[in-house]
C-alpha cells in the first residue's frame, strides 16, 4: 500500500513539475536568389529576448517557448525584416519559414559631398 501511494505521489508530482513548452523550428531564404538559405540571419520572437541565428544550411530552432501566439521576426543585414504570426502549442513544434527579400539601394538620395571641394567654392565666389 505504501509503495503504491509513493508511486501514486511521484506522477503526480512529475506532472506538476513537467515543462509544457513548444518549440519553433524552419529556415530562412533568399526570396529572389531561388530561395538560398541565409547564414546567420536573426530569428526573434518580438518583444521578448528569445532569439536564434540560423546555420549553414538556413536552419533555426527556438526551444522552450510557452503555448501561446507570438510575432516571430525574421532580419538579416541588407534585407527587408519579415513579421510573421505564429501560434505554439505545448509539447509540439511549429514549422515556419521566411523568405526575405533584398532591400533595394535608390542611389539618387543619397548626398555626397567633398567638404574640400565645396570648400574651395566659397572661397572662389567671396573673390
Amino acid at each position: 500500500m505504501k509503495k503504491l501511494l509513493l508511486i501514486s505521489m511521484l506522477f503526480v508530482f512529475a506532472n506538476a513539475f513537467s515543462q509544457n513548452k513548444g518549440a519553433i523550428t524552419g529556415n530562412v531564404s533568399d526570396l529572389e536568389l531561388s530561395n538560398e538559405p541565409l547564414l546567420f540571419a536573426s530569428v526573434q520572437i518580438k518583444n521578448t529576448s528569445k532569439i536564434a541565428q540560423t546555420n549553414f544550411h538556413g536552419n533555426f530552432e527556438l526551444k522552450d517557448i510557452e503555448s501561446g501566439e507570438y510575432t516571430l521576426v525574421f532580419s538579416f543585414l541588407g534585407y527587408d525584416s519579415l513579421e510573421v504570426p505564429v501560434l505554439v502549442k505545448n509539447n509540439e513544434v511549429t514549422l515556419v519559414n521566411g523568405a526575405l527579400k533584398s532591400k533595394k539601394l535608390d542611389y539618387n538620395t543619397i548626398p555626397v559631398a567633398d567638404v574640400a571641394v565645396a570648400e574651395k567654392m566659397q572661397s572662389n565666389k567671396s573673390k
